[in-house]
């Protein structure tokens, strides 16, 4: 699977341009106040909201804000994180390839972002 996702996306950029498809498709929607009317700022996969004034980026409200852990491992991390259920932070360091404090807070937003979706889906339920 790892081999597939560096063919698949042989560089960063080629998945920011898969998520950027994957998250807005045709329409910038700000992550803030949920405008349409944004604009591409000179950055690459960054943009502004015309609306509210706020500078953001394609990652901005996502597990993947504010890392410097490139995109592409991110993925290999949620692939892992859904089908491996032996999946440990030592394992996963080694797989990516980065310190285990890295993999360990790799996992830790992933279980908070699955257990904030799994008490909105109860809290919708009833």
């Amino acid at each position: 699977m790892i081999e597939y996702i560096y063919t698949a996306f042989p560089d960063d950029n080629s998945y920011k341009k898969y998520l950027f498809n994957l998250r807005w498709n045709k329409h910038i929607i700000c992550p803030f106040c949920s405008s349409i009317k944004n604009t591409k700022t000179r950055s690459n996969f960054r943009f502004h909201c015309n609306v509210c004034n706020t500078n953001y980026s394609l990652t901005a409200n996502t597990v993947m804000h504010d890392t410097k852990v490139e995109l592409r491992k991110w993925l290999i991390t949620i692939y892992f994180y859904l089908h491996d259920e032996q999946l440990s932070y030592r394992k996963l360091s080694k797989v990516l390839k980065v310190n285990k404090n890295t993999a360990f807070r790799m996992i830790t937003s992933l279980q908070n972002l699955f257990s904030k979706e799994r008490l909105t889906i109860l809290e919708i339920a009833g």
